[in-house]
């Protein structure tokens, strides 16, 4: 596998293009707009849809591949094993240390919480806003899965599915964007750098098998 398209071409053009755009989003607006842009323009079809899409960036589904990986490939178990710790290393030297107690959109906006846009059932939370833990997860595991898939619009759509995992985060008023900006990239970087240490091993015939493949 070629180091230019690790991810594939289309994701590979999709990835620079959501990065680039969404960075020049956030330099041009302010903190906390488009998080009121999303509130904005809540739908009950948009409530139901998030509501449950959220769930796709649950640190459950890593636990769920990670033992798929393990009965089938030890190879990639190792390697996502590493994008794993990797991605929950970032996350937590800043949400518990460096930005700790950073106020989520629910606190931030605090004098405006009679004119917000709640989803009925999702529990907001207030604080430790930054970097968003579900978008990091989101895209540690639909890029790991890009990593392993061959098929281009397979890819695009997995691709998709990670964004709209952060958007969702902004959706419901659990983050802000530079939160799920970042916990993408975290994302993103995880994957990239489990790839680069773990590839040398990809020949490994001690690690082509998995506990029911050999």
């Amino acid at each position: 596998m070629k180091s230019d398209t690790i991810f594939g071409t289309k994701v590979n053009w999709l990835t620079t293009a959501y990065l680039v755009i969404f960075g020049v989003v956030l330099v041009m607006t302010a903190h906390g707009d488009i998080v009121l842009w999303f509130n904005k323009n809540h739908n009950n079809t948009l409530d139901l849809f998030f509501k449950y899409w959220t769930y796709l960036g649950d640190g459950v589904l890593l636990g769920v591949l990670g033992l798929v990986l393990l009965l089938t490939n030890y190879y990639r178990f190792l390697m996502f094993i590493i994008a794993v710790a990797f991605q929950t290393v970032f996350v937590h030297i800043f949400k518990q240390w460096l930005s700790a107690g950073e106020p989520r959109p629910k606190t931030f906006f605090a004098d405006q919480i009679e004119v917000l846009n709640f989803v009925e059932g999702v529990t907001v939370r207030g604080y430790d806003s930054f970097p968003s833990g579900h978008t990091a997860s989101g895209f540690t595991l639909f890029f790991f899965l890009i990593l392993i898939i061959k098929n281009e619009w397979a890819r695009v759509a997995l691709f998709i599915t990670a964004v709209l995992v952060g958007f969702s985060r902004v959706y419901l008023l659990q983050h802000f964007a530079r939160d799920i900006y970042v916990g993408s990239l975290f994302g993103i970087l995880s994957v990239l750098l489990a790839y680069r240490i773990f590839k040398k091993q990809s020949d490994n015939e001690k690690l082509k098998g998995g506990l029911i493949k050999r």
